[in-house]
């Protein structure tokens, strides 16, 4: 496994891993999410927001995003990003399977700032699916 170096470096190497689970297990997934403890946090979240992103594996899209969540839960890691712009760049192709994000986004930015980000997005142009997906992520974390 290559150590990742870049936002794309950890979504290549999540990819690698899932692609390889009927193999190895979790195994893979396991190494990487230990070689991340060595990552700064600005890349590990631009790596995971790509894979929450990314439309074009639709066959292990939930695979994904699952150990994409993972990553969130194990690792914790911090931004100071702008909110709002993280929630709309993952909110079309989240799988509302992976309640991982939402509670990583209120351990990050706090329940209050994420409430107000949530009500702030809802007022702007969504598309239905967007605004399912915002209403489950609401659902789970009780707003």
């Amino acid at each position: 496994m290559k150590f990742p170096t870049t936002a794309e470096d950890i979504k290549d190497e999540l990819f690698k891993s899932v692609d390889m689970i009927d193999k190895l297990g979790d195994l893979r997934i396991q190494q990487l999410i230990e070689i991340l403890h060595k990552v700064k946090d600005s890349i590990i979240i631009e790596g995971i927001i790509q894979i929450f992103e990314n439309e074009e594996r639709t066959n292990s899209i939930y695979t994904d995003q699952k150990y994409a969540g993972l990553i969130l839960k194990k690792i914790n890691p911090k931004t100071e990003e702008n909110i709002e712009l993280l929630i709309h760049r993952v909110l079309k192709n989240w799988n509302k399977s992976v309640e991982e994000l939402p509670f990583w986004l209120k351990d990050n930015y706090g329940f209050e700032n994420l409430k107000k980000a949530f009500f702030d997005i809802e007022s702007k142009g969504l598309s239905q699916l967007e605004l399912e997906n915002l209403k489950t992520m609401k659902w789970f974390l009780r707003i």
